[in-house]
């Protein structure tokens, strides 16, 4: 009915309940675009969430690996946009990323975690020691991605 928007108010009442059942809530996740309507996050949705983040004092995670899925209007706005614009606590907002679906390359298994939290990117960086990205991806990946005319032709 709302086509799929976000509202202050779905997140208000979903956290309360949530509380009401005992649990702690450390984190919210989104994912923009959204899976599978695809909808675009604006930056006034962007920066509620933010305010929404910074008031209930959790982390705001946001999944971006549809980001240059987008074709159409309106334009995809990258949290990170929104967060060098305003005075939010950079420290609990995390972005990540993939090339499995704007690279088509899902066996890769390469992802991306951008963070300006040191104690969230030291617990990815241990993490990371258990499933490594092979040396030989890593250098066809590099090589890919240096290559503006190749990846102009890619994409």
């Amino acid at each position: 009915s709302d086509n799929f928007n976000v509202t202050i108010n779905a997140l208000d009442r979903a956290f309360s309940q949530t509380k009401k059942r005992g649990l702690t809530i450390r984190a919210l996740l989104i994912s923009n675009p959204s899976n599978p309507v695809g909808n675009i996050l604006d930056s006034a949705t962007l920066t509620m969430l933010l305010e929404f983040a910074t008031e209930k004092n959790i982390h705001l995670i946001c999944d971006e690996i549809y980001a240059g899925s987008v074709y159409d209007i309106p334009n995809f706005i990258s949290i990170a946009k929104v967060l060098e614009s305003g005075e939010f606590d950079k420290s609990r907002v995390h972005i990540i990323y993939g090339t499995s679906k704007d690279l088509c390359l899902p066996g890769f298994r390469v992802g991306v975690i951008y963070s300006y939290n040191d104690k969230v990117l030291k617990a990815a960086q241990q993490m990371s020691r258990f499933c490594s990205v092979s040396s030989q991806t890593q250098h066809l990946l590099i090589n890919m991605l240096s290559d503006a005319q190749f990846i102009q032709q890619y994409l």
